[in-house]
């Protein structure tokens, strides 16, 4: 689906980043000139001042979207995975380990990692994974009940295809 995005906003960079938005924030696009976030419609100025341009664009994107039926009801049916509980953590006295990949590709680095986790008695409580086709270096964010001890950030990063493990203190 990427792919066909991409085409389609080739000749226009800055309607390619309104589509990219709604798609990490998970908006969606109910009609032309309506892009809400669940049920909360979201101001085409509010998008555009944002990203730095004209709320018009934000519109023509959504006149784009909803002019192809297959983006239409891609655009149509997104909805967002719910709050990140990272930027949080502290308040909780949750750990939060960011895990960057050479191959994000590569399926069995989530269980790898998962299981790690699990096997040293540490209970996760969100997992957010980005997709590889929207981030340009997209990462896995783990956050666990109690922050991980050394040992386990070791073993993480030995885990066949990750490339950097970050703490987050």
């Amino acid at each position: 689906m990427w792919e066909s995005i991409v085409e389609r906003f080739q000749d226009s960079p800055q309607r390619l980043k309104v589509a990219e938005t709604i798609i990490r924030h998970g908006m969606h696009i109910e009609d032309v000139g309506i892009v809400k976030c669940g049920e909360v419609r979201v101001p085409l100025k509010a998008i555009g001042d944002a990203l730095g341009i004209d709320r018009r664009t934000v519109r023509a994107t959504t006149e784009d979207v909803c002019s192809d039926d297959e983006l239409c009801g891609f655009f149509s049916s997104l909805r967002p995975a719910g709050p990140s509980l990272e930027k949080v953590s502290r308040q909780f006295g949750y750990g939060v380990v960011t895990i960057y990949v050479e191959a994000p590709e590569n399926p069995g680095i989530l269980s790898d990692v998962t299981s790690t986790i699990a096997g040293h008695n540490i209970a996760i409580r969100q997992v957010i994974a980005e997709d590889v086709a929207i981030y340009r270096q997209p990462c896995l964010k783990v956050i666990t009940r109690d922050p991980l001890p050394g040992r386990v950030i070791e073993v993480l990063a030995s885990i066949e295809g990750v490339s950097r493990v970050i703490i987050d203190k």
